[in-house]
This record gives C-alpha cells, structure tokens and sequence, in this order.
C-alpha cells in the first residue's frame, strides 16, 4: 500500500473526487505529522533548492564588471582564508552527515555551498595573480591554458583534501572535524569581517548572498530545534543534533554581524584593496 501522501497525489488527477475532499485529507494528513515538522521538511528543501546558486550573486560580483580593474577589486576585497575555511567546513558537514546515513536534505546546502565557493576560490586566486593583466590580453585560446595553469595548484589542492576526507580519513577523524565545526565556522568569517573593517566597505560582497546566508541560518536553526524536539520525544541520542545546533547558531551570529556591516558600511566608497585582500589578515 502506498504512502497516504502519494495517494492525495493521485487523487488530484481523478476528475471524479472532489477537491475540497482532498484538500481535507491533507491538512488532516499535515494535522497527524505536526505543523512544525512539515514547516521544517519544507523549509529544508526550499534551503537546498536555493543553495544551488546562492552564491551566483558573489559569482557575478567578480566576473561581471568589464574593466579587469573593477574585478581585481572585487577578488581582492574578498578574504581567501574565509572561503578556503568554509569550503573545508562544509566538505566535512557534507561528509559527517553522509557517514551517518542524515537524509540529504539536511545538508545538501552545504554540499551545493561548497561547490560554489570551489568557484569563488579559484576565481579569487585567478584575479589576484600579478600576471592577470597580460593573461588578459592573449587571444582565447592562449587565456584559457594560462587560466588553467593558474588554478591548477589551488584545484588539485581542493581535489586532494576531498578525496582524502571523503575516501581515506576514518570516521573517527571526521566525527572530531565536525565537532570542530563551530570553531571553525567562527574563524571563516572573522577574515571576511576584519577585511571589511579595514576598508571600511562591503562594496565587494554581494548583498543578495550575504542576506540569504543570514536567512539560511535562521531555517536551518529552526529546522534542527524541530528535529531535535522529535528525537527527545522518542528518546533518540540528541549528540549529534546538539553539536549541529551550535554550528548553525555561531553561523546565524556571524552571518548576521556581515550583514550588519552591509547595512553601516552601506554609503561608503570602498577603498583601494589593490594590496589583497588577505594582506593584513593572514
């Protein structure tokens, strides 16, 4: 027999059923599993739906502009360590969850997350190489072997510590990495913030990506304290869960303190962050 669910489905193609039956059958059906638990299923797959390409906005900060000066300025108003550290934070988000059998949709942002900012890195390494400028100027062909020799050391170093966390490392070891999770989640935006301290400007952030990370980690908090709430009503072990409530805790606070900076940074003219973005923070 199927799932009640999948039998409402089927019923709304059936001319002869009436459609307000259906629709009781459902909110009768929402009413049994618990407002909060659908609101929470719902709002974790809207999140990987948009994961997908919440970071386009960034993206297209750094490749958009025509000038190669505007896009210099862009890479380098970016922080290199907070990408690499968050990069790395949601391969072994993505990893930790895997290993213990969490359905997908309680992660994949982190997975979709994690490609986009494999992009944003190689982009920044790109734009921040003194040779960028000259690189520019080949004919296509010529730019496209230049620009894979230059990403070439930051995209095998990504491939590498993927495959070995993914393939090699024991279990144990990503278990000790996730509980870690919320300090690094905390040093991978202190860079990012510094950065935009010192030049006093969030003019090389996207707005839309930073916002929506501050949204992202409100669902996802809300999304864990309802999962967390069921569990210790069937007497689950809540370790886990107490561990990825604090990571996406430290992530609402510090997403929240980028956009804050957005808004009181927000009439400034940016600075000149020709030097590198990381310069002063690494």
């Amino acid at each position: 027999m199927s799932p009640p669910i999948f039998q409402i489905i089927k019923l709304l193609f059936d001319p002869d059923v009436s459609k307000k039956l259906i629709l009781q059958m459902a909110l009768k059906q929402i009413k049994m599993i618990g407002y909060a638990k659908v609101l929470a299923a719902l709002l974790g797959a809207a999140m990987v739906g948009v994961s997908s390409f919440i970071k386009i906005p960034q993206i297209q900060k750094i490749v958009n502009p025509k000038l190669l000066s505007q896009r210099v300025s862009v890479a380098n108003g970016l922080s290199l360590q907070s990408l690499t550290l968050e990069t790395f934070n949601q391969l072994v988000h993505v990893v930790f969850n895997k290993q213990n059998n969490v359905p997908f949709i309680n992660y994949g942002e982190s997975f979709f997350l994690g490609i986009q900012n494999a992009i944003l890195i190689l982009l920044v390494s790109f734009y921040r190489n003194k040779q960028v400028a000259e690189i520019e100027r080949l004919p296509t062909a010529q730019k496209l072997a230049a620009a894979v020799e230059t990403v070439g050391k930051p995209a095998a170093i990504m491939a590498a510590v993927a495959i070995f966390i993914n393939k090699i490392a024991p279990p144990g070891l990503v278990d000790a990495l996730e509980v870690l999770n919320i300090p690094i989640s905390v040093l991978a935006k202190v860079p990012q913030i510094q950065n935009n301290s010192r030049l006093k400007s969030t003019a090389h952030l996207s707005d839309v990506t930073i916002r929506a990370n501050l949204l992202g980690s409100v669902i996802r908090v809300y999304t864990t304290l309802t999962s967390l709430s069921g569990k210790k009503q069937r007497g689950k072990d809540l370790r886990s869960d107490y561990v990825l409530l604090a990571g996406y805790l430290s992530s609402l606070a510090l997403n929240g303190t980028l956009v804050y900076q957005s808004v009181i940074y927000k009439d400034n003219k940016p600075k000149d962050a020709a030097a590198g973005g990381d310069a002063k923070t690494q």
